[in-house]
């Protein structure tokens, strides 16, 4: 929103933003935890204002219509609730409004919404899984229809004479197609942010974040250069895909390391606020008391915490660092709500709990998404390689093909055409810079898929977009493969 606190736009409907159901879920989260630290109503939705999500601003305007126009917050909210953007914010706001003027307590209101919206969110989530299952299906049938755009066009090459400009339509429809199956996958995918920047996250994402800005450079250079000085484009597209293999294979080591964490967060969680609230300690003292047996992934991050308190650092500088370093966002965002809550005198099991379900439920939810973005890529995969593999195979048969019928060519051809009906043969008009074309469009249309599919299988598993390398690399390394063996064994078989 861009206006001012105390300007009256802020009760137009169209400055407020909808509400996703993870937002409703997060901000709900945040303000039971809040809340259960026994502080008065305007603390809580100024506290509820400063949520750094697209709730926020709708609590908010609650704080200014309380604040500088004397509203009662019951009232203030059923005014902005009826403004909401989105069914989920306004059905709350309105259920908010009849909670604060019953006088019923709200941290325990909150609590119960929360768990609501955690239903409603698992209800939306598993719902989009479902799309983009049947949409993952339907890339599979597209990525065949590009195969088969640019399969025509060569075998109709052999046959009728096709010029240059209806070639390059065709590629270009083909690779549109390809884009286009990829933009569909990332529509229907859930929507929602796992890792933080790679350059200030975990070790290991910066590791991926080094590796891609050293090893990309120096493969665009080294594949060019090749190009020009051998001209052989199985050995570049291999070699290229070999040099950035690396930055694709620590990008998916060090996501798979993230999530390890978000599994073991949500039991860190519980039993650090149990051991604190039952030994009636610190939270630092209380990490001092846990086994970090039972956190393989999380305990060199809780050590180094650890160390950071007993040196005495600012405590809330070391919770947000230590959720930086995790890589993940939802421990950023989650363990600045746990100590958050717990700095301002809320209990640590309750807060503890609290937090615990948020980050559990969403863990969970993303565990069923990765199962589906497994199987995506590995189909992905396997077509992506299929259709190489045809293109490479017809075009080795349309320039073999073309060779045969140039060394048929007499060269008496007027005697040839006195003697014979006149007829137009495809390959016979076809000069070497036609061929050389028909080459460089497959070689397009082959990379182009490469890339929309990787793409796409990134889109479905919604984890680090470094690991795009990962698949790149193969499904380029495939393409250079089938450049370098499928034209021999073509050649072989017709020559048999």
């Amino acid at each position: 929103m861009t206006s001012s606190k105390s300007s009256p736009k802020r009760a137009d409907k169209s400055s407020y933003k909808p509400v996703s159901p993870f937002d409703m879920f997060y901000q709900l989260t945040f303000m039971s935890a809040m809340a259960s630290a026994g502080i008065s109503r305007s603390k809580t939705f100024e506290i509820a204002a400063q949520a750094k999500n697209s709730a926020a601003p709708y609590f908010a305007a609650v704080n200014t219509l309380v604040n500088e126009f004397r509203y009662d917050f019951p009232d203030a909210c059923r005014m902005i609730g009826v403004k909401g953007a989105s069914e989920n914010i306004r059905s709350f706001l309105l259920r908010l409004s009849d909670a604060l003027r019953s006088g019923e307590p709200l941290g325990d209101f909150l609590a119960r919404e929360a768990e609501v919206q955690g239903e409603d969110y698992r209800n939306e989530y598993e719902r989009n899984l479902e799309n983009l299952k049947q949409w993952t299906n339907a890339y599979s049938s597209i990525t065949i229809s590009v195969g088969l755009i640019i399969i025509i066009q060569m075998i109709t090459s052999m046959i009728y004479s096709t010029s240059v400009t209806s070639m390059a339509s065709l590629v270009a429809a083909g690779a549109l197609m390809a884009g286009f199956g990829a933009w569909i996958i990332y529509r229907s995918a859930p929507r929602e942010t796992m890792n933080i920047d790679p350059n200030k996250g975990s070790p290991e994402q910066r590791r991926a974040a080094r590796l891609f800005r050293i090893i990309m450079p120096m493969t665009i250079l080294g594949v060019a250069l090749l190009l020009v000085l051998t001209g052989n484009i199985g050995v570049a597209l291999v070699i290229g895909a070999v040099c950035i293999l690396p930055v694709g294979i620590a990008s998916m080591l060090s996501d798979r390391i993230t999530n390890k964490k978000d599994i073991e967060f949500s039991t860190f969680l519980r039993s650090t606020g149990g051991m604190a609230t039952s030994s009636g300690t610190t939270l630092q003292q209380a990490l001092t008391r846990i086994d970090l047996a039972s956190f393989p992934s999380l305990g060199a991050d809780i050590e180094r915490l650890g160390k950071r308190l007993q040196a005495r650092v600012e405590p809330e500088i070391c919770w947000h660092q230590f959720g930086i370093e995790t890589g993940s966002r939802l421990i950023s965002d989650t363990v600045d709500i746990f100590y958050g809550a717990v700095k301002m005198g809320g209990d640590p099991e309750r807060v503890g709990y609290l937090c615990s379900l948020f980050a559990a439920r969403t863990t969970q939810l993303r565990a069923k998404r990765r199962l589906v973005a497994g199987t995506f890529s590995g189909l992905s995969t396997v077509m992506v390689a299929m259709v190489a593999m045809l293109l490479v195979f017809v075009l080795s048969v349309v320039n073999n093909f073309a060779m045969i019928v140039a060394d048929l060519t007499t060269t008496d051809t007027d005697a040839a055409m006195s003697t014979t009906p006149n007829m137009s043969l495809g390959l016979a008009e076809f000069s070497p810079e036609d061929l050389a074309f028909l080459g460089i469009i497959t070689v397009v249309m082959m990379v182009s898929v490469a890339i929309a599919s990787s793409a796409a299988v990134i889109f479905c598993d919604g984890g680090l977009k470094l690991k795009v390398f990962l698949y790149l690399a193969i499904t380029i390394f495939i393409c250079g493969v089938s450049f370098i063996f499928v034209p021999s064994m073509v050649a072989g078989i017709l020559k048999a």
